[in-house]
């Protein structure tokens, strides 16, 4: 038995009420789903007809939103980790693409801070910083969360709100330093177009710019969980 109407409507009450990556909803829905057509061979075997033992399995579960509930930390803990590892690992192949076109481009490191390199645009002044502050805000947030949902778990109070929060955080600031990036990129287009290497920063801006839609989205999402979390 793969498939019982009564089983189906009942799991679609609670992917409604769960929250979190799609992922992370079919594989809750998936081990529900096994409990339940486990339940329902083991009430036929007992003699009750298909229907009466799917009513009998749904009873057994209960209410569909408190079923919901009762994942939504597990889910919340998933949801952040995987933000936080995806931010981890991306992170060093977008500091590279764009080294690699400041290379392209000759501007080179020097013994100075960034906004005094050769070569750079006119909001560096500003927009370095930035960038650095929100860099290291994103680390910071994104270590915290691997943490708080790995080792640290024993010990961290209502750990699933705060790997939301710090979740959240890291990936409004992974969005934060691309802004910054693209508008020292502006600034660069707007005085000396010329001087940039083409490809290289076409690349580098197409990484910054999809990690900036997914970490925008991410983060979103992880807020939306720590909302429905008590």
């Amino acid at each position: 038995m793969t498939s019982v109407p009564a089983i189906d409507t009942y799991l679609g009450e609670v992917a409604a009420s769960i929250p979190g990556a799609s992922r992370a909803r079919d594989d809750v829905l998936a081990e529900l789903r096994s409990g339940l057509l486990d339940a329902v061979d083991a009430h036929r075997s007992a003699g009750l007809t298909a229907q009466a033992a799917a009513e009998a399995a749904i009873t057994e579960f209960g209410d569909p939103c408190q079923v919901a509930d009762a994942f939504r930390p597990h889910l919340a803990m998933t949801q952040a980790r995987r933000v936080a590892l995806t931010l981890v690992a991306t992170g060093p192949p977008v500091g590279l693409l764009w080294t690699a076109a400041a290379m392209a481009s000759h501007i080179m490191l020097r013994d100075a801070p960034p906004w005094q390199w050769p070569g750079v645009p006119p909001l560096a002044p500003a927009a370095f910083p930035v960038a650095g502050a929100a860099l290291l805000l994103t680390i910071w947030s994104a270590l915290a969360t691997i943490a708080a949902t790995g080792t640290l778990t024993r010990w961290l109070p209502n750990r699933p709100r705060i790997a939301a929060a710090t979740a959240a955080t890291a990936g409004f600031g992974a969005a934060a330093a691309d802004l910054a990036i693209f508008a020292l990129l502006a600034s660069q287009l707007t005085n000396a177009p010329g001087a940039l290497a083409p490809l290289p920063v076409a690349a580098a801006t197409a990484a910054s710019l999809t990690r900036f839609t997914l970490a925008r989205r991410a983060a979103r999402k992880c807020l939306a969980i720590r909302a429905t979390l008590t």
